[in-house]
């Protein structure tokens, strides 16, 4: 078996996807463009669970264009697959972008004509900014101040990790579907910090299912995927 089908089988292996992708040849997304390009300029080889990518000389070996890419456009690269489920179980009210950085996700979903708020306390520096209508302000208390937003989808990328806070969005939300984009395996980044997003939800989120779970564009020390998660 060659690394490339290793790699495929794996990927594969951890697909939940009930529903059938449309393809489209009109749709515009430049992070993802330019990651298809960046992939002829490294030598790295995944994503597989493998616990040596969490060495840091071989991510920053294999991937140094990596901070560019955070830069200009965020953590994940979000797909025209990822986006059409996206579209898919939109919520009554939109969907709500927590934590959502340069708002690279808010404005390539508005492109698909979805209603997207994008909240995040814009702590960040030195990153291009993608709109400019982010609210900015603490996610817990937005949702606190606006019933939980029960209406919307809550869209979190790469949640941060430090502290309590994802644990406390996701807790403060009253609503019936949160899409995690982040690490499907516990190597180098995990989403929860001491565990995967799905341990944590399988731990503390009784009554929640997985319904969706599909491979997002990944680079160095990295396995990413976008999770769906239903309320009952």
């Amino acid at each position: 078996m060659s690394p490339r089908e290793t790699v495929a089988h794996y990927l594969q292996s951890q697909r939940i996807c009930p529903c059938r992708i449309p393809k489209s040849k009109s749709h515009i997304n430049p992070y993802l463009d330019i990651w298809v390009y960046s992939c002829l300029l490294t030598c790295f080889l995944g994503p597989l669970p493998d616990r040596s990518y969490a060495n840091p000389t071989n991510a920053k070996l294999t991937h140094p264009i990596l901070p560019v890419f955070y830069h200009h456009f965020g953590c994940a690269v979000p797909t025209y697959e990822a986006l059409y489920i996206l579209s898919q179980i939109n919520g009554p009210e939109g969907i709500l972008d927590m934590g959502s950085g340069n708002g690279y996700w808010t404005f390539i979903l508005r492109r698909l004509g979805l209603d997207v708020t994008a909240v995040d306390n814009l702590a960040s520096e030195y990153r291009t900014i993608w709109i400019s209508d982010t609210v900015k302000v603490d996610g817990v208390k937005y949702l606190k101040q606006n019933n939980g937003c029960s209406g919307k989808v809550l869209l979190m990328v790469y949640p941060i990790v430090a502290g309590t806070y994802t644990k406390d969005v996701i807790r403060a939300y009253q609503g019936n579907t949160i899409v995690i984009c982040g690490t499907q395996n516990s190597n180098r980044y995990t989403g929860f910090h001491d565990c995967t997003a799905e341990e944590w939800f399988k731990s503390e989120m009784k009554g929640w299912e997985l319904t969706f779970r599909i491979a997002l564009p990944s680079f160095a020390g990295k396995d990413d995927a976008m999770f769906v998660w239903k309320r009952g």
